[in-house]
């Protein structure tokens, strides 16, 4: 396999990986409509439910951007465009059906987990198990800068999905168990790459290299298993500068439009 083909795989799955998790009954559905992943679930929130990764033709794509409105209904939702969307000028038909631009994301890889990471000795990465993860979900809702019910839903989700999606969740403490910084390590089926999703630190925690060691964990963890890639979807304002200094490489952008609701 030759490093082309390694960088397409690589951004098909960052691209696609957001919507990684299959129907949970009561807690996650698939938006069924073709050309388009997509989740809905009852609350309303745009990363609750999120769309994206689009295939639509020019002619029909302000017709398909309604029928997902209307799917939706009266529930926030999110739609998320990346290289492989189509058509190409999804993001500005988005915006022209009252959609507004809400995240940029890079898309980001690291071939080389053996990658050397220095790391604040005092930092103390825990595995968890997902009850765990359900029970701190307020916690990790602070630090994400979500909704607490939108943080259990997505961790009840995950530990829903166990038999089919293998995910481990890690906690960081600093001078006692307090928890204060959180994050998942997903495992992509049938790949040699895992995805290093979520990841937060408590805002006054941040600067004293927690998210460094989360990744840190996360990555020694993931070759421990055989894995030999990484990838991240990293928030341009705090992530992606980090994941840089530590050897990750953008290969890709995503970009998140919301739905106008209040």
């Amino acid at each position: 396999m030759n490093a082309t083909v390694v960088e397409r795989d690589l951004v098909e799955a960052i691209e696609s990986t957001l919507f990684i998790y299959p129907s949970v009954p009561g807690l996650l559905q698939d938006l069924g409509i073709p050309g388009l992943r997509g989740r809905i679930t009852k609350l309303s929130h745009p990363l609750a439910n999120l769309c994206g990764d689009a295939r639509f033709s020019q002619r029909e794509a302000d017709s398909m951007i309604e029928k997902v409105r209307n799917r939706y209904g009266d529930l926030a939702f999110g739609w998320l465009t990346g290289p492989s969307t189509r058509p190409v000028d999804l993001p500005a038909r988005l915006e022209a059906a009252g959609l507004q631009h809400a995240d940029s994301i890079a898309g980001m890889a690291l071939t080389d987990l053996a990658q050397p990471i220095d790391v604040n000795p005092k930092a103390r990465v825990r595995e968890v198990t997902w009850q765990d993860a359900i029970a701190n979900s307020d916690v990790m809702a602070r630090a994400y800068g979500l909704p607490t019910d939108v943080m259990r839903l997505f961790n009840e989700i995950v530990a829903m999905s166990a038999d089919r999606v293998k995910a481990r969740a890690y906690v960081t403490s600093l001078d006692d168990d307090t928890i204060v910084a959180w994050a998942w390590l997903i495992y992509l089926p049938d790949s040699p790459t895992v995805l290093l999703g979520g990841a937060a630190t408590l805002e006054e925690y941040r600067g004293h290299g927690l998210y460094t060691a989360l990744v840190a964990r996360r990555l020694a963890d993931a070759r421990a298993d055989g894995r030999t890639a990484a990838i991240i979807q990293g928030d341009r304002r705090t992530s992606a500068p980090i994941c840089v200094k530590l050897g990750f490489r953008e290969i890709c952008g995503l970009e998140i439009f919301a739905s106008a609701h209040e």
